[in-house]
């Protein structure tokens, strides 16, 4: 396996998440589905300063905002380390929140991972196990953040191929979301001009994070 590569599982590993986050009662609940960016790696994890952290300031403690992030993972059943295979994915169905937040295809970017008719495929399949749910959540689909090459290298970190989010991911999280009937928050084009938001040009930082959050909540009001 390429050095690359082995580095990059480490730090997902390291930076793996909440395995277990703790559901309150008596509070509407939104559940944030998704990857590193989701979990708070460009803070080193540090739960107040996540987005999901600032979106909870945002809307006020009427809301639970519960981090579902898993760092490294895919939307790809076939992809390296995917959602689906992590106990957290049932744990995010389980608590049968009022409002899922659904942001996954930043690792399916990288080129062993890549497969654009699939995971489209599979985005609905993914998308519908949440809709489906009993409790007839409201469900938000987020096209992931812009990626920025390093400063140094002038590549994207963590074997990215920025190119498959810019290009694919964006237009298939919207046209899978309009199929469906489902509002979508594009974070692409909102963190597109903004490089400072970043930690390492993947992972937002404590103030991209604020940004993101404040973006979300402005988008999120007729869904609360």
């Amino acid at each position: 396996m390429e050095i690359g590569k082995l580095i990059g599982r480490f730090f997902m590993k390291y930076m793996a998440g909440n395995r277990n986050p703790k559901v309150l009662p008596d509070r509407k609940h939104i559940a944030c589905i998704g990857d590193s960016i989701t979990f708070g790696a460009g803070v080193m994890g540090k739960e107040s300063l996540t987005w999901e952290h600032f979106l909870n300031e945002i809307i006020g403690d009427e809301y639970q905002v519960i981090n579902y992030g898993v760092s490294g993972r895919t939307l790809q059943d076939e992809g390296d380390m995917p959602y689906t295979a992590d106990r957290i994915f049932k744990r995010s169905l389980d608590c049968k929140a009022d409002v899922y937040l659904i942001m996954l295809g930043t690792n399916d970017a990288k080129s062993y991972n890549w497969n654009r008719d699939r995971y489209e495929r599979e985005l609905e399949v993914f998308v519908r196990r949440y809709v489906d749910l009993d409790n007839k959540p409201r469900v938000i689909l987020m096209v992931p953040p812009r990626c920025f090459p390093d400063s140094k290298s002038g590549v994207v970190l963590f074997e990215i191929v920025a190119d498959n989010i810019d290009s694919q991911i964006t237009d298939i999280v919207t046209r899978t979301a309009e199929k469906l009937g489902l509002q979508v928050i594009d974070l692409y084009g909102h963190t597109s001009g903004h490089p400072e938001w970043f930690a390492d040009g993947v992972h937002p930082n404590a103030e991209g994070n604020r940004a993101i959050a404040e973006y979300i909540a402005e988008n999120i009001k007729e869904a609360i």
